[in-house]
């Protein structure tokens, strides 16, 4: 037995052998860093298990969650929070802002988004829309969507996806606010229409109609939209002025609404005036003029006040002198415009002698009665070429046409000059009201010999309106002829992302010659497109460092600050004429930057860092086990990835080899094509003292074709400790990019 014990413990596996087994299984680690982007380490744990362990924690950030973008936060600045990332040290936080006529757009989706800060570093932010809240500023109209995204570059972690946008408006104040005129003796009523997001209103009033000075008179809760002022016997018959603002959930409130004309009628004040458009006036029958007429008071002495408001404002404007008028009619001549509405009411006054007061009636009530508005021309008309020397002119029916449809008529005329008075006779006149499918009245068969612009007036009973604004029809379509991808221009600069600028080039259309051409850029095919070029682009310029025109071929750099990796864009072109007017696209051509030499390897690490995942033998815990060979399949097609570790004279030889190999599609959607094919080795031998280096080489096809070089990367200690990788994108030069970027 002793003997058997003694040849049993005989049996060693030699020290140099276990050395070089071990070292082995350093040179697998250290290959396998070659690939994967840099760990934070604890400092407390240097097992090959340990490390191992790490090495399934390198993913890239997630996406930011619990995103909320508060509704209506305040009249002035939009507010965002989010949950924080694991990892992260910071967050990009962008914004699209999509106006009211774009939300009106079918199947509007949010992609023009612009970066308000690249570098959060808290998980809130507070995007400030206006500096001071405005009751007439556009951005109340406004959406705006918001996208965050998580980022450690200094541990070179991927950025995250950003969130799904989340959209938010301005608080605004409440609308349409009108208070009562003589409806009771006891009270002035007082309604508005709701705002989204207000808990609560708060109601002032001034005795001035500019609101100054104005009190405060309590407050209603949840959806009540009207108030009642008791008045006093004191107040009955006088001016007031009432002011309205709304608060939300957050305790901030919106600006106050403009000044509402209200009061209470005093006992004894003439009936309500019973109102009408006067004959032959108010609906079209003028151009300049609007009549109403009205039943006299009872009361001999009685004159009366007259006030105006419209389809863009709601706020009373008077329109009668302070001893108003005694006819009981009245004549609107100031400053009507076309194409809006207008509607009046009326007061009777008699003046109290005993009280000294002026006893108003209530205010006429029936505002259908007196809708009206001035004769006036087609708000949209377009002109479009339908051959070489043939025109069509086309327009939407005048305001007012849903009621005298069977009598407007309409005149087209046409002049040689944008500027011209267009005062010859009409080229077409007395066209019918006959709308096609899409609801316009249409002239074709126009020659450009007859001119080419074109303006339409409307004619009712032989008054004729003011003519339309001038139109001239669209050029055709510009001739695109390419949206660069993955191009390198001498000088460019890349973005904060690492991705270069793409050129878009094109030519004017065959026999014709557009005045001006604006670009457009979506991340879509067929929706979505925004303007990038701020001023329209002509042959004439204006010349800058990102536009050029020579030999027939005009060229835009698009710099585009917030395009990013792995993304393609769609680009076209609109040739506009001398009004800078357009209504046709050329074919929309894919464009997208080329990367910074730096950017590509790490694009191309994702793939290869999870290719490396997938292996087996390299994560097991026993050195030895860390030896052998196999073949995984990638995510996508049938291409692999062959591992074969073994030991090779006194040190250790390691082959990674990838065939088609790919994980990911563009964008993540299948029909834009693999983002990263790899084919080729990435190899390492090293000694005894673990000294080596690395050779192979990687292709890669897909969205960004090019060559990875492992010649130069330098094995010391058991791991890359020197050296470079050689990265040469197709048409792009090879560049050196130390090791450290991935290690």
């Amino acid at each position: 037995m002793k003997k058997s014990a003694q040849r049993h413990r005989s049996i060693k596996t030699p020290l140099p052998l276990l050395l070089l087994i071990a070292y082995c299984s350093l040179l697998i680690v250290s290959c396998t860093n070659m690939f994967q982007k840099k760990i934070p380490s604890s400092g407390d744990n240097d097992s090959l298990d340990s490390l191992f362990r790490k090495q399934e924690e390198i993913t890239k950030l997630q996406t930011p969650q619990q995103l909320y973008v508060a509704p209506y936060y305040s009249s002035t600045e939009i507010r965002l929070t989010w949950e924080g990332v694991r990892g992260a040290a910071y967050y990009k936080v962008e914004r699209a802002t999509a106006s009211s006529e774009d939300l009106q757009q079918s199947g509007y989706k949010p992609d023009n988004f612009e970066t308000l800060n690249p570098f959060v570093y808290g998980t809130s932010y507070t995007d400030v829309i206006l500096k001071n809240a405005s009751l007439d500023a556009p951005e109340n109209k406004n959406k705006y969507f918001y996208q965050v995204s998580a980022f450690n570059t200094a541990k070179q972690y991927d950025e995250s996806d950003p969130t799904k946008p989340v959209s938010a408006m301005l608080f605004n104040a409440p609308g349409g606010l009108k208070a009562s005129g003589g409806a009771s003796v006891e009270y002035v009523e007082l309604r508005w229409e709701k705002t989204d997001g207000a808990t609560s209103y708060e109601i002032f009033r001034s005795d001035f109609p500019s609101g100054a000075s104005a009190s405060s008179l309590g407050t209603v809760y949840g959806n009540q939209t009207w108030f009642q002022n008791k008045v006093s016997t004191a107040e009955q018959g006088k001016d007031l002025y009432y002011m309205v603002s709304a608060q939300n959930g957050f305790g901030n409130k919106s600006p106050q609404t403009n000044p509402a004309y209200g009061y209470a009628r005093v006992l004894g004040a003439p009936d309500m005036p019973v109102v009408n458009l006067a004959q032959n006036s108010g609906r079209g029958h003028s151009v300049n003029e609007i009549k109403i007429n009205w039943k006299p008071a009872d009361e001999p002495d009685a004159y009366y006040a007259v006030y105006r408001y419209s389809s863009l404002d709601s706020s009373l404007t008077r329109l009668t002198p302070e001893r108003g008028t005694t006819k009981t009619e009245w004549s609107d001549t100031s400053a009507l415009k076309p194409g809006v509405y207008y509607y009046y009411k009326v007061q009777a006054i008699i003046d109290d002698i005993t009280s000294g007061k002026a006893l108003k009636s209530q205010f006429s009530s029936s505002d259908k009665l007196t809708e009206s508005y001035i004769l006036s021309p087609p708000d949209i008309v377009v002109a479009e070429k339908k051959s070489e020397n043939t025109v069509t002119v086309k327009w939407k029916p005048a305001i007012g046409s849903e009621g005298e449809r069977l009598i407007f008529t309409y005149n087209v005329y046409a002049d040689n000059n944008k500027d011209g008075n267009f005062s010859s006779a009409p080229v077409r006149s007395g066209v019918p009201h006959s709308v096609d499918g899409e609801g316009f009245i249409s002239v074709s068969g126009l020659t450009v010999n007859s001119g080419a612009f074109f303006k339409v007036s409307t004619n009712l009973s032989g008054i004729e309106s003011a003519k339309s604004v001038v139109v001239s029809p669209a050029p055709a379509a510009a001739l695109i002829q390419a949206a660069t991808q993955r191009a390198y221009f001498s000088g460019a600069t890349a973005n904060s992302n690492g991705v270069y600028p793409v050129k878009i080039t094109w030519k004017k259309p065959a026999n014709e010659d557009p005045a001006f051409y604006i670009i457009q850029r979506s991340t879509s095919p067929g929706i979505g497109f925004s303007t990038i070029n701020e001023d329209p682009l002509s042959e004439n310029g204006p010349w800058s460092d990102v536009y050029s025109y020579n030999n027939g071929v005009y060229t835009y750099t698009d710099k585009n600050e917030t395009a990013k990796v792995g993304r393609k864009f769609y680009y076209r072109v609109l040739s506009l004429n001398e009004l800078k007017q357009g209504n046709f696209y050329s074919s929309e051509a894919i464009g997208y930057g080329a990367l910074t030499h730096e950017q590509y390897i790490l694009e191309y690490n994702k793939t290869m860092g999870s290719a490396l995942k997938k292996l087996t033998y390299m994560h097991k815990p026993g050195s030895t086990e860390k030896l052998g060979e196999e073949t995984k399949k990638g995510a996508i097609g049938n291409g692999t990835i062959y591992y074969y570790a073994k030991i090779q004279g006194t040190g250790a030889r390691i082959i990674i080899r990838l065939t088609n190999y790919a994980d990911f599609y563009i964008e993540n959607d299948s029909t834009k094509g693999v983002y990263f094919t790899l084919n080729g080795e990435s190899n390492t031998t090293a000694n005894m003292s673990s000294n080596g280096t690395m050779d192979g080489t990687v292709t890669c096809t897909g969205m960004y074709p090019g060559k990875i070089y492992y010649d130069r990367v330098e094995i010391k200690g058991g791991a890359a400790g020197g050296g470079t990788y050689g990265v040469q994108p197709d048409d792009g030069d090879r560049k050196e990019i130390n090791y450290t970027i991935i290690n």
